[in-house]
């Protein structure tokens, strides 16, 4: 089991690097059942992960001039407000055990099943997503006061992470495209940037909150994403990212489909 977490963990990089976002849905599942963690446990490794992960894919794409840092700070503190505020008061204050309605589940089993609703949720949108050209093309479509709206989608974004352990790039892309008006690449750029600001806060804040972490065990599974994303950032101008969104969005349905199964069963 732990051989196939290992190439899972090369894939979620390689994914990361080169869609800039859906990668880091890999990793919870990866931690949790790979290799053995609880699910709580797995949300806060993978915040240090996608991170890491994320900020080695922002600085490659740094090297091209596609990073928008002022735009990044705009969606990022508030993101990171959400991500804190999820992993410092909501995750805590859920019981052990939850008892609802005859039903019982698991403070874990609960997590997992958000995690899985995501998913579903992340494959629809990935399957439903424009050519980015057809997204290019309705920049002009910008709500009004789009710094406000940034700013709350990094908020909700946020609480996501928090809560679940994925970067939502699949969330800040679009948003960067369609809010900012910033290129297709640029965003994919800045939303690195932004998952790994935020998602080491959250990981950082569960350090100061005292959990205990295996660094060499971490270590590894960082590296080995890192190894992908270096690999997906090189290979990102070579492909159609349209095409390899909707079989990677494929891909995520069934994964979500079976760990609701699992979960429930």
């Amino acid at each position: 089991m732990i051989t196939i977490g290992i190439g899972l963990c090369v894939l979620m990089g390689l994914t990361l690097g080169i869609l800039g976002g859906g990668g880091s849905i890999l990793t919870v599942p990866i931690l949790a059942y790979f290799f053995g963690m609880s699910a709580t446990l797995a949300t806060s490794y993978s915040l240090f992960v996608v991170g890491l992960t994320s900020l080695f894919s922002a600085a490659k794409y740094a090297q091209d001039k596609l990073l928008n840092v002022r735009v990044a700070i705009q969606f990022a503190v508030p993101s990171s407000l959400g991500v804190l505020m999820a992993r410092q008061w909501i995750l805590p204050a859920i019981p052990d055990v939850i008892e609802l309605g005859g039903f019982s589940s698991t403070k874990d089993q609960l997590v997992l099943k958000a995690f899985a609703a995501l998913v579903l949720v992340i494959a629809i949108f990935m399957l439903k997503a424009k050519d980015p050209n057809e997204t290019q093309s309705n920049q002009n479509k910008t709500p009004k006061f789009p710094g406000l709206w940034i700013a709350l989608e990094g908020l909700v974004v946020g609480a996501v992470t928090g809560f679940v352990g994925a970067g939502g790039g699949f969330m800040i892309v679009p948003a960067l495209v369609l809010l900012a008006k910033i290129p297709l690449r640029e965003a994919i750029a800045t939303s690195l940037l932004i998952i790994a600001f935020k998602s080491l806060i959250g990981f950082t804040g569960d350090i100061l909150g005292g959990m205990q972490v295996d660094f060499q065990l971490l270590g590894g599974i960082t590296a080995l994403t890192v190894f992908g994303a270096w690999v997906g950032t090189k290979l990102s101008p070579r492909l159609n990212v349209s095409v390899l969104r909707k079989s990677f969005g494929i891909f995520v349905l069934l994964m979500g489909i079976a760990i609701l199964i699992k979960e429930f069963n």
